[in-house]
Parts: C-alpha cells; sequence; structure tokens
C-alpha cells in the first residue's frame, strides 16, 4: 500500500507537471499586445490617447498602443514602425487609428489592424513575418468607413475622403520583374463578394456600392500623389471629432471576385509610389535589358 501510494503520488506529481509545461507553452504561444513607435515626424503631428479627449504633440520615439489616435496636419507626416518589421506613413491632413495591434515573436504571428478615419497613408507590410491562421485569411488590414483592405504582404496607398465617402486603394510595384502584391477590397455596402487588387492597379469603393473592378493606377485623377505624403483634400470634421473603431469582418467563405486583368499588359508597371521622395526615373524599367 505504501509503495503504491508513493506511485500514485509521483504519478500525480508528473501529470501535473506536464499540466503546468502545457498551460506555459499555450501561454507562451499567444500573441502579445504590441505598440507601433513613431519613427520620424514632419511638421505638426498629434497623438490622443485611448479614452482622451485632448490631442497632444507627437514626439520621435513614442508609442501608439490599441485604440490609440494620430493626426498630421497640412504640411506634416509620420512614419510609424510596427513589431513585425512592417511601416506605415501618414501623410498630411491624414488620421489614423490603432484598432488592433498583436505580435509573437516566437511564431512571428500578427494581428495588425488599423482605421483610417481620413486622409491618406501608405503600408510597407512585412512578408517575413506572416504566419496566417487560414490560407487565405489576411492578418493585416487598414479599415475607412466605407470597406476593409486586407494585405498579404505588400506596399499599397488607402485614401479616404471623409466628406465624399469615398475609399480608394492602390497596390504598388515593388519589383517589376514579380508581380506578386495582392489586396483584397471588402466593402462594408456589400459584404457578399470580395475583390482582389494586384500590383499596379487601384480600386475605389463608396458608402453606396462595393469595390469596383479594379483598373490600372495611372488612370486614378490623383495618380501622381499616390507615391507622395502629399494630401491636399481637406480632411473635414472627421479630423477632430471621436470615432468608433469597426470590427474586421472576416472574408468570405466563398471564392473571391477575381478581375482578370494582367497589370503588365494593361499599363506598363507603375512605379508611383516604390519609394517616397526616391523615385527612380520612369524610364528605367522599361529600358533594362531583357535578363539583366
Amino acid at each position: 500500500m505504501r509503495v503504491g501510494g508513493r506511485c500514485a503520488a509521483l504519478l500525480l506529481a508528473v501529470v501535473a507537471g506536464l499540466g503546468f509545461l502545457g498551460l506555459a507553452r499555450i501561454a507562451a504561444a499567444q500573441p502579445k499586445t504590441g505598440t507601433a513607435e513613431i519613427k520620424t515626424l514632419t511638421g505638426h503631428v498629434e497623438v490622443q490617447k485611448k479614452g482622451e479627449t485632448q490631442w497632444v504633440p507627437a514626439i520621435v520615439g513614442g508609442r501608439l498602443a490599441e485604440g490609440d489616435n494620430i493626426r498630421a496636419h497640412a504640411g506634416a507626416s509620420a512614419v510609424l514602425d510596427l513589431p513585425d518589421g512592417s511601416t506605415i506613413f501618414v501623410a498630411e491632413n491624414s488620421r489614423i487609428a490603432v484598432s488592433k495591434l498583436e505580435f509573437d515573436p516566437q511564431s512571428q504571428s500578427r494581428q495588425a489592424f488599423f482605421h483610417l478615419v481620413v486622409g491618406k497613408v501608405r503600408a510597407v507590410v512585412s512578408q517575413a513575418a506572416i504566419s496566417l491562421v487560414k490560407a487565405r485569411q489576411s492578418n493585416f488590414a487598414i479599415s475607412t468607413p466605407t470597406a476593409v483592405a486586407a494585405a498579404r504582404g505588400t506596399v499599397f496607398v488607402v485614401v479616404y475622403d471623409a466628406v465624399q465617402n469615398v475609399m480608394e486603394i492602390a497596390v504598388l510595384v515593388k519589383d517589376p520583374r514579380r508581380v506578386t502584391g495582392l489586396v483584397s477590397c471588402m466593402s462594408f455596402f456589400d459584404r457578399f463578394s470580395t475583390v482582389l487588387v494586384r500590383e499596379g492597379l487601384a480600386t475605389t469603393a463608396s458608402g453606396t456600392e462595393g469595390c469596383t473592378p479594379p483598373v490600372p493606377i495611372s488612370s486614378l485623377p490623383d495618380a501622381s500623389l499616390i507615391g507622395t505624403l502629399q494630401n491636399p483634400r481637406p480632411p473635414g470634421p472627421a479630423f477632430d471629432v471621436p470615432v468608433t473603431l469597426p470590427s474586421i469582418p472576416d472574408e468570405p467563405a466563398g471564392p473571391p471576385v477575381v478581375f482578370i486583368s494582367n497589370p503588365i499588359s494593361a499599363a506598363p508597371p507603375s512605379t508611383i509610389g516604390q519609394d517616397i521622395g526616391q523615385l527612380p526615373p520612369p524610364q528605367q524599367p522599361a529600358s533594362s535589358p531583357a535578363g539583366q
């Protein structure tokens, strides 16, 4: 009996130890709430912390957590570094809020959702730090009051005109030799379809219709401004009023709407916005000899 009691006690200790290790592993695997670091600032940029009404001057090195807002006035801009290596550029006359920001350095998984209240942002999404729970589900998205732009590792621009209630998504070409970038446009107006936008193309969405078929970026009325931090559109009341962050909808279970359009054949690969302030000459991609 005494030997049996010792064996039972030992077994219970082993089971308890394994349970503790299992819980420790589960806790370690949980994504950690992250912050966005303000890397650079230009001009008049302000921050509003979650639950507060006052806007205070932003500082380099400051951090934004879930629920925080940052806005750049006319002629101003800001650059935000994210825990997974992604970067967000906030243009002038723009305001963006952090909806959700989680990152697990062990599994390299992330949940990065931002809400563009008004204005324009450019996102450089890290591809090396992507671990998808579902093969077709993005874990990096920028929403507006009309739609959601969900990226699967690329460089894209989102513009939202709060006065006209129109959103614009442009997927930039990172490498003219490889067109791999992809952003899905999910409209809050038409939740039953998703439009895929490939590199070199753009789409729009409004409060009265879903995402439109993609067109070459060069055909946009403001194409010359896509790769810059210039946004001459006045932000309107949305720049100041309280905002309710929307929930990011899951992508539909059915197949997304894919418009057959090759950006290479539809128009020369757009270099708009590849490097802000350091755009290469437009003729370079076309004049590069084959095989180089």
